[in-house]
């Protein structure tokens, strides 16, 4: 009796074991595949992340008269073009990459909501969906 109890502890701490590893190997990359949706503004790499001035704002280039920076718009897709920037979703203090750039193209500048698959470790938006917010 005492040889079959051991028998049946190992069975039921190596399914135990078994089970667990599954939820772990499975369950971690759900943080990956998370669908977020948000709120936000289209804007370029370089002013998103302070390149140019404080803030996350196209002011600095606006006011220096940077030649194509006369509004948000204009600077944003300067920006893009001209000095390798990215475009990029502004959420308050939070800048999120984005994997395409041909989506926010028409959106430079501009208030949107999206819906999209975060990548949470490399913070970059795989976009589902993009509208203007008005």
């Amino acid at each position: 009796m005492i040889g079959k109890l051991k028998i049946n502890k190992t069975k039921i701490i190596s399914s135990l074991f078994i089970v667990l590893m599954a939820s772990y190997i499975f369950g971690k990359d759900k943080e990956k595949d998370t669908v977020v949706n948000l709120r936000g503004a289209i804007m370029d790499s370089q002013c998103g992340y302070n390149v140019h001035s404080a803030g996350h704002s196209h002011d600095w280039m606006i006011k220096r008269g940077i030649q194509g920076a006369h509004d948000e718009a204009s600077c944003t897709q300067s920006c893009v073009k001209n000095m390798g920037g990215t475009f990029v979703l502004l959420v308050k203090d939070d800048v999120y990459k984005l994997d395409d750039q041909v989506q926010p193209e028409p959106f430079a500048g501009k208030k949107v909501k999206v819906s999209a698959i975060l990548d949470a470790k490399t913070h970059t938006l795989h976009v589902i969906n993009m509208v203007e917010d008005k």
